[in-house]
């Protein structure tokens, strides 16, 4: 099998991020921050051929593969696996709300134990990722030899490429951060298993704005 070329954007900043609020499947678009972000990852990768366009069909995701599909006269295939992950409970509450009620919880076991942690009433990070991993497994192998790029979001990319890289969920809060607003990470599909290439591309960023937020 020749070997799929995946190229994993995370949406630029989006209103929850700005308003510090916790999304996951909640769908605010993107704040005019985030969109000059989707712009600059776009002209940041013109230059890399990429043959499909596929994104999460939660609006923030969708719209920051929107510069990409137009520089290439492509199509933005929407996929529901390719969500964030559910927050349960915690789905578009403030930080400042779940700090309030649920300190230790948030510190704790979402920031310091982030790979296994389940949401009240949601996904964990361990399902989130196995979701994702499954779908852009599925998109690889419909696009053998091609180079594609995913739209989608920082805890189910953080989890995927844990996965990738054998790092045990246990070990991911210390050893992978959650990637950028509209960084880019790579890896390669060889019809068995993928291969890593670079995690949260930014530095095209820097002059706009680096934001880094978790889900």
């Amino acid at each position: 099998m020749e070997k799929t070329k995946i190229i994993l954007v995370r949406h630029g900043e989006s209103l929850g991020n700005a308003r510090r609020m916790l999304l996951g499947h909640t769908d605010l678009d993107l704040s005019e921050l985030g969109y000059r972000q989707a712009e600059a990852c776009a002209e940041a990768l013109k230059n890399e051929k990429v043959d499909a366009i596929y994104s999460s069909d939660l609006l923030r995701a969708y719209n920051t593969a929107i510069p990409h599909a137009k520089m290439r006269g492509l199509a933005v295939q929407k996929s529901l696996q390719l969500r964030e992950i559910y927050l349960g409970a915690w789905e578009g509450k403030s930080v400042a709300d779940i700090l309030e009620k649920h300190a230790d919880m948030y510190e704790k076991d979402w920031l310091g134990a982030y790979g296994t942690f389940r949401f009240p009433g949601g996904e964990s990070t361990v399902e989130a990722g196995e979701r994702f991993y499954a779908e852009v497994a599925r998109i690889s192998e419909e696009n053998e030899g091609k180079t594609v790029l995913i739209a989608a979001h920082a805890a189910v990319i953080r989890s995927f490429f844990a996965k990738v890289l054998g790092i045990a969920p246990e070990d991911i809060a210390p050893k992978l951060p959650f990637p950028s607003n509209a960084s880019y990470s790579e890896v390669c599909f060889n019809g068995r298993s993928f291969e890593a290439g670079r995690f949260s591309v930014d530095d095209y960023l820097a002059d706009i704005g680096i934001t880094k937020y978790g889900a």
